[in-house]
């Protein structure tokens, strides 16, 4: 009799049968994965992450730039509205501005093309989070997702074999990495990036690769020429590989080195040529002193 009723409430709500067994070969859907679509990120707060999180928190002290907790009640409306919507013309003209600069080691915050009302939205967030918890990293995708394909990605992307989307210079233009496979690994008007996943973190570097505050970097990197998400996310893919590749024999050179060689190589050419141009010279003044 059980079964039979079992059979009358299929047939009567066929959907309720199909709901509780699943197609064969079909995947349920973790738990971890309902919340993840039920919690939206914030647009603000993804705002902040891309643009702010670089130099600022809020609440978690000081970075390049200032910790922006209370910065509401330090400064008026309009002084943080110029601040985030053009901060240059802000700290060529305004004390307190200047004194920040000073402060702060003279790391200039970059003009972001922040619209006005994206500037009011990030100084009412500043002012909500500097009492409450909010998600100010975005949406983050940690490199332990990573693939081969995404090191490889990464790779091409540090050497120039893959063009930033947004017409960016390669960083070996002015960087070195271990594991580039490349004869040249890069150049030396900036640091080594062998170690530079341990030195800022997964975060860190997300924001430093794709909002940068160095001085040079946010001048080349900032506006239309800001590195997209999955380029970033490939960049610390291959910075981590590189990180991890410590210790292993990387046959690359630097153009420090490859310069040096290349100079001492050139001395002992002409060093060569001169010493057959001196012995051309002296050997008939000296067959010339053997015959007086």
């Amino acid at each position: 009799m059980k079964r039979l009723a079992l059979l009358a409430i299929a047939t009567v709500f066929p959907a309720v049968a199909v709901a509780q067994e699943p197609a064969p070969g079909a995947k349920p859907e973790s738990a971890a994965a309902a919340p993840a679509k039920a919690a939206a990120q914030d647009p603000v707060e993804e705002l902040f992450a891309e643009k702010c999180a670089s130099c600022h928190s809020v609440g978690k002290g000081d970075r390049v730039g200032p910790d922006l907790e209370g910065a509401h009640e330090r400064r008026d409306r309009a002084w943080m509205f110029r601040m985030i919507s053009a901060p240059n013309s802000l700290l060529d003209s305004d004390a307190d501005a200047k004194a920040l600069l000073k402060k702060f080691n003279n790391v200039r915050m970059p003009d972001l093309g922040i619209t006005e009302e994206q500037a009011n939205a990030l100084i009412d967030l500043i002012a909500r989070c500097s009492t409450e918890t909010c998600n100010l990293a975005g949406v983050f995708v940690a490199v332990t997702e990573a693939t081969d394909t995404d090191i490889e990605a990464g790779r091409k992307i540090f050497l120039g074999e893959t063009a930033l989307a947004n017409g960016g210079p390669p960083c070996v233009s002015c960087h070195t990495a271990r594991g580039t496979g490349s004869i040249i690994a890069g150049g030396n008007l900036a640091k080594d990036l062998t170690h530079v996943f341990a030195r800022l973190g997964d975060e860190g570097l997300d924001a430093a690769l794709r909002n940068p505050a160095f001085p040079l970097m946010k001048d080349i990197y900032t506006g239309d020429h800001a590195m997209a998400k999955e380029e970033a996310f490939a960049l610390r893919a291959f910075f981590a590989q590189s990180n991890r590749a410590v210790g292993e024999q990387d046959e690359t050179y630097s153009v420090l080195l490859a310069g040096i060689l290349g100079a001492v190589l050139m001395l002992m050419f002409f060093n060569a040529l001169w010493w057959r141009r001196m012995r051309g010279v002296r050997k008939p003044m000296t067959q010339a002193g053997g015959m007086s």
